[in-house]
């Protein structure tokens, strides 16, 4: 079963989680809550986008070969080594933004099976 990136945002106005996916980038996308209408029009945003879905794409299907590879970190004279396995199991897949308005915005991104149609 082939698997579809999601992306979520907190609506600026109710809260309530947005999903959306690539696809969604070239219409707006609405809050069920409330109905605040979100745009992608900015191409350097649609481009950040895409680019942050295929790094996190490629994370989990390079689970494989991570699971036994390690981050070293030195402190001091003594090295602690982070399996990769460890940091996957914490890791949550964040893209901190900022509007035009100068508003903070993050978005999530995480990947689920794609539903048979």
């Amino acid at each position: 079963m082939t698997q579809k990136g999601l992306f979520e945002l907190d609506c600026r106005s109710c809260k309530n989680p947005i999903l959306f996916t690539l696809e969604d980038l070239s219409r707006t996308v609405a809050c069920k809550k409330c109905h605040k209408a979100y745009g992608f029009g900015d191409e350097k945003l649609k481009r950040q986008l895409k680019q942050f879905e295929g790094l996190c794409r490629q994370i989990q299907e390079s689970k494989e070969i991570l699971g036994n590879a390690a981050v070293a970190v030195t402190v001091g004279k003594e090295e602690v080594k982070i399996p990769f396995k460890l940091l996957l199991s914490r890791l949550q897949s964040t893209l901190d933004l900022q509007t035009s308005e100068g508003e903070k915005l993050v978005i999530n991104f995480r990947i689920e099976p794609a539903t048979q149609q």
